[in-house]
């Protein structure tokens, strides 16, 4: 089965819809992070199967702070 994910191009700035397949192999969690070839830009980013989140994309500020 498959998926829409979506996930900002960071070369671009565009936003890109990308299918992925459900099917994963034994063993291999549910959050982790694809290789994706961008038609924006034609680049391969790691995209994260759960969230659509780039490898490496900042979190955002939950207001914690570590002392």
């Amino acid at each position: 089965m498959e998926r829409q994910i979506l996930f900002k191009c960071p070369r671009t700035g565009m936003n890109v819809q990308h299918r992925i397949e459900e099917d994963r192999p034994d063993g291999l969690p549910g959050n982790t992070h694809v290789p994706v070839r961008c038609p924006a830009c034609m680049a391969l980013h790691f995209v994260n199967t759960t969230t659509g989140k780039l490898l490496g994309e900042a979190q955002p500020d939950r207001g914690q702070r570590s002392a």
